[in-house]
């Protein structure tokens, strides 16, 4: 806290400071309004505090302010949400339980696009084609929405927004550099009013360099590059309609349960995406959107496949190519003043060509239909109901709902109670996908049948989770001080676990009698736990914040290891607008268990490794010059860094020097060390 005391003295205005401008002014109202409204929760936009949802708010002051490298290290300040870092290339997300391995538990919405590699079911964080630095605002649901979003909308969703309702003619560079860390971005937007409409428009790209600190003497780079551009045109409140296009592509490293370690090459993805709004009359509105994306690139396996200390087989290289194509539609209709609702359904057709994968060709066609409907009761209570079926050629049908009360004694303060139904979806690697083996040990020739007939269970059901919630959330000392409190009771059913037995027989591995195979578990899961938040604003230019994370999750009738019973985040930001400014956030995991194979024995029995207990600084420390009308110069140093030693937050171990040609390389978890940086940015 030293480093806000000393920009509180240098900024002797602070608190007077006037905005550079009428335009400034009326920037920070709606920095103002924006975090009293949220659009996730229901698919229309309402006040926070009729919200059915656990839900936190983050807007593009917030966003840029904070030090934090990639969008997932500003992810950690959520309540709740789990962030561990596997690879530079594949962080893992979720919240309330079961994080582990697979990041196919929380749903990413990009500008209403969801991101997802239907290969594996899950988001690619670090690789999406927008740059973290055009970013408008970041919604967060904690718990589930499978009843509006459908699958994968399991234990929380992340809704991105890059494109600001009211868009400036601007641009934007920007340049950070550190030993590993090197970030460069270019960011354009601009509008016209030809006629009685308004044409917006909007463009970036961007280059991420970083070494992993597990592979830093083998120079194992993790590069992106990204571009985005949209372009919008609105004619008032009637008609809007927009169109979107962007590009991924770099290489890096990747990881999964059941072949460990990947190198990522060629990695590809981009996408276009077309949207449409209507108002039709005052109590009509449609919103349609269709997209098409892909994914490409090939993933190289690390290390073969071992147990007992003896090699077993290798796996091959995995070439893949996913196209997708999504189309949705959205009906809101206002019955009444006190009744909307709003009902839609999509269409999805999903590609897969692998040509090292049984069969080399997948397809998926799904189908969906909701209906929401919200009731205001009274003015000071409301009710939320909801159903969504979907749909699938390879999968089981699933009902989702999700029923919500909200009273709202005073304008200020509202309690709810909520209950849901969500489910998560094998993806096409755990249900469908078998792995033909060429190279392997001749003395066990069974591995052949074992990897054709048990990877892909096509007999796997969805994942399913019903939550009861309860949430308090108010503000008080003339709204400058915001505190929250959500309560959870999470029971998890038929979770998709991966399991690996290899028995001996006469010395040797039994092949033949083995299993290595995803599958749903028998018994049911139990979370119980909550989140509270208070953010305080003592003067306009200050915001201070804290929130803590606790859960108690049991299976069998005991505590289950891999879970952390606390996390706790705090930080503080001062931006006066223009000279030092500050940030920082301190987070704060408790002791955890993880489990994770030997590189030299891949296939057998996993090890539990102790984590947690864990404290990391994320922290920026700037000046800002302001040069005249938009133009200003900002400057300073950025850094993430643990608090004591480097630390991993999944199970890592070094590969044994007669396995790899890499020096000093760890195999799993990445071992989070300092990253400090330079940066210089300019806008006009």
């Amino acid at each position: 806290m030293l480093v806000f005391i000393a920009c509180g003295l240098l900024q002797v205005r602070a608190e007077a400071q006037e905005p550079d401008s009428l335009e400034d002014e009326f920037a920070l109202l709606e920095e103002a309004l924006a975090a009293d409204e949220v659009k996730s929760a229901s698919k229309h936009r309402q006040s926070i505090f009729w919200s059915p949802s656990a839900i936190s708010v983050y807007t593009r002051e917030e966003i840029l302010a904070s030090g934090a490298p990639t969008i997932v290290d500003f992810l950690r300040r959520v309540p709740g949400l789990d962030i561990y870092e596997l690879k530079p290339s594949y962080p893992l997300l979720g919240a309330r339980a079961l994080t582990e391995f697979s990041n196919n538990l929380v749903l990413v919405l990009v500008d209403g696009r969801e991101e997802v590699v239907e290969l594996s079911g899950m988001a690619l964080m670090n690789a999406l084609c927008i740059d973290y630095r055009e970013i408008q605002r970041i919604e967060v649901i904690r718990g589930p929405g499978s009843a509006l979003y459908g699958a994968n909308a399991f234990a929380a969703i992340i809704n991105i927004t890059t494109v600001s309702d009211k868009t400036a003619n601007r641009g934007e560079v920007y340049l950070s550099a550190g030993d590993s860390f090197h970030r460069l971005s270019a960011i354009a937007s601009g509008r016209f009013e030809p006629g009685a409409g308004e044409l917006a428009f909007g463009a970036s790209a961007g280059l991420i360099r970083r070494i992993s600190p597990s592979d830093r003497n083998y120079q194992i780079l993790n590069v992106t590059h990204r571009a985005h551009a949209y372009l919008r045109y609105r004619k008032g409140t009637d008609m809007e309609l927009s169109l979107h296009a962007g590009v991924m592509g770099g290489d890096g490293l990747f990881y999964t349960v059941m072949i460990g370690d990947l190198q990522l090459d060629e990695g590809l993805n981009y996408f276009v995406m077309g949207q449409a709004k209507f108002s039709l009359g005052e109590v009509v509105g449609l919103k349609t959107q269709i997209y098409f994306s892909e994914y490409d690139a090939v993933f190289k396996p690390r290390i073969g496949f071992r147990t007992y200390g003896i090699w077993v087989a290798d796996a091959p290289n995995f070439p893949f190519h996913s196209p997708t194509v999504d189309g949705q539609v959205q009906l809101d209709i206002r019955m009444a003043d006190s009744l909307m609702v709003i009902t839609g359904g999509n269409l999805r057709y999903v590609y897969l060509h692998a040509e090292n994968y049984d069969p080399q060709d997948l397809s998926d066609f799904r189908g969906a239909g909701f209906v929401q409907a919200n009731w205001a009761m009274t003015d000071t209570l409301q009710a939320t109901g909801g159903v969504r079926l979907d749909l699938s050629t390879e999968i089981e049908p699933a009902v989702s709902h999700r029923e919500a009360l909200v009273y709202r004694p005073w304008p200020n303060h509202a309690f709810r109670l909520s209950y849901g139904l969500a489910f998560r979806k094998p993806s096409l690697y755990e249900s469908q996908v078998h792995i033909p083996i060429s190279d392997y040990n001749p003395a066990f020739p069974e591995v052949v049948g074992l990897f054709l007939e048990q990877i892909g269970n096509e007999d796997l059901t969805n994942e399913k989770i019903h939550s009861f919630e309860a949430g308090w959330q108010g503000t008080l000392l003339q709204e400058r001080l915001r505190l929250s409190l959500n309560l959870f009771f999470n029971i998890y059913r038929d979770a998709i676990t991966f399991e690996v037995d290899v028995p001996l027989r006469m010395g040797l591995p039994d092949i033949a009698n083995s299993t290595i195979t995803y599958k749903n578990t028998a018994g049911s899961i139990y979370a119980l736990g909550g989140e509270a938040e208070a953010g305080w604003r003592p003067a306009d230019n200050w915001h201070l914040w804290c929130n803590l994370g606790f859960r108690e999750v049991r299976e069998e009738g005991s505590h289950r290891r891999e879970e952390p019973r606390f996390k706790a985040n705090l930080g503080g930001r001062f931006d006066p607008g223009r000279g030092l400014h500050a940030d920082l956030a301190l987070h704060y995991v408790s002791a955890y268990e993880m489990s994770q194979a030997s590189p030299d024995n891949l296939l057998d029995n996993p090890v539990y490794h102790s984590l947690g207990d864990s404290l990391l600084l994320v922290a920026r420390l700037g000046y800002r010059l302001p040069l005249g009308g938009q133009r200003s110069l900002d400057a300073g140093l950025t850094a993430r860094t643990p608090l004591g030693l480097p630390f991993c937050e999944f199970p890592g171990e070094p590969i044994p020097a007669s396995l790899r040609p890499y020096k000093n390389s760890v195999f799993g978890g990445e071992y989070l060390v300092r990253i400090v940086t330079f940066y210089l940015g300019g806008s006009f």
